[in-house]
């Protein structure tokens, strides 16, 4: 009967303490999740929009307690950037002057009334003006008052880009990659699609994270410089489009992509083929990530290497391309084992996902030439990375149905 009660009583005190336990978790956490913290950028930082709303409110009782502190602002502004609030971009919302572009206008004003001096309003005018030049000397003060912000380095190097300052360009490259802040894992994925195109290509980018690390490879690592990167959202723009246009031998366009919807849709289906006649006859690429509106037109002229796309209008051996590509000239250990403290590894996941189509191909190519070994060796590599990706039922679905054909 003792023993009984004794052994109640260590009961007691276990539920106690793991009641406890939980407690202190719950009120930890619960406190954790209401401190506002520091909001980067999605290509730096990828969160789910209920993230960046709720981190909206708690930024905005921080300005409530203090309107000149210049960080409480600029959170403020990234969190109300990054999100997404259902219906205000609707036509009825618009009607009475509620959007996404008001929300944030209403912050820099706010800004420029209470922390006007400061990087923080500075940096931001310049970032929400979407490359307006009339703003750069907001632009030019931020550097100043920061000269070593990556944002605003990264800024002056696409500003230079889109002006053909090439000189100026490579010096903030330069500086950026001395920071040693990129992520290693873009750096990755970006020196593997420079190292599977052909001397002097030209390639065609969309996002940031593709065409910002591959730019601080050339310049600031001085590899592969020999490939021009276009990304396709600063071709539709007039300047940047000209003298690019004139360097590489390329005929100008006959209207304005961004004139009319028709114009913008004449735009998406022909752009890589009116540059693929260069008079220079470089060849030409489309980084696996352009959006469909760019490829699908020209598809049957498209043929996988790898990381990219290369544009012919004769038949190409994209297979031997791709195993070259794969077996010879991309690094792909970190796809296997990721080492680095990487603030952006949600990012590198969602990117590497690029690679599973051209594995997926590979372990096809080899399964039916009867070399198991090696369609093992790259469906494993391709269901590795769609795990980290979270995409793992979905291709574990694309391969179960391929090997039951």
């Amino acid at each position: 009967m003792e023993r009984r009660i004794k052994y109640f009583i260590i009961v007691l005190i276990i539920c106690f303490l793991n009641t406890i336990s939980s407690a202190q978790k719950i009120a930890t956490d619960s406190a954790r999740v209401l401190l506002p913290e520091k909001i980067y950028g999605k290509n730096k930082v990828l969160k789910p929009n209920e993230y960046y709303i709720q981190q909206m409110g708690l930024w905005e009782k921080e300005i409530g307690k203090n309107p000149k502190n210049a960080d409480a602002w600029y959170n403020y502004y990234r969190a109300n950037r990054n999100a997404y609030i259902k219906g205000e971009e609707g036509d009825s919302q618009k009607a009475k002057g509620i959007s996404r572009f008001d929300r944030l206008k209403n912050i820099i004003e706010g800004m420029e009334k209470n922390v006007p001096n400061t990087f923080e309003y500075n940096f931001v005018k310049w970032a929400n003006g979407n490359n307006d030049f009339s703003l750069f000397p907001f632009l030019e003060k931020a550097h100043l008052l920061s000269p070593n912000n990556p944002e605003v380095l990264m800024s002056l190097i696409f500003y230079y880009e889109i002006k053909g300052d090439y000189l100026q360009r490579n010096k903030n490259i330069q500086a950026y990659y001395d920071l040693g802040e990129y992520s290693p894992g873009l750096l990755n994925y970006s020196y593997n699609m420079l190292a599977g195109l052909e001397k002097n290509a030209i390639i065609f980018t969309e996002g940031d994270k593709d065409t910002e690390a591959a730019l601080l490879l050339q310049y600031g690592k001085a590899y592969r410089p020999d490939v021009q990167i276009l990304n396709v959202n600063l071709v539709l723009m007039k300047e940047y489009r000209e003298h690019v246009f004139k360097e590489l031998g390329i005929d100008t366009l006959n209207y304005e992509p961004l004139q009319n919807d028709d114009n913008y849709e004449q735009f998406h289906k022909t752009i890589v083929e009116h540059v693929s006649k260069n008079r220079n006859n470089r060849p030409v690429y489309v980084a696996v990530n352009v959006r469909d509106v760019y490829t699908t037109p020209i598809l049957k002229n498209l043929y996988l290497t790898g990381l990219a796309y290369q544009f012919s209008t004769k038949p190409i051996d994209n297979i031997l391309l791709l195993k070259s590509n794969f077996e010879q000239n991309y690094v792909i250990d970190y796809l296997k084992v990721y080492f680095p403290r990487d603030i952006s590894f949600g990012n590198v996941n969602s990117m590497n996902e690029n690679y599973i189509l051209p594995l997926s191909s590979l372990s096809n190519y080899y399964s039916l030439g009867g070399d198991n070994l090696k369609a093992n060796y790259y469906k494993d590599l391709a269901l590795k990375v769609a795990k980290a990706a979270d995409r793992l039922d979905l291709y574990k679905e694309y391969f179960n149905k391929n090997e039951e054909k």
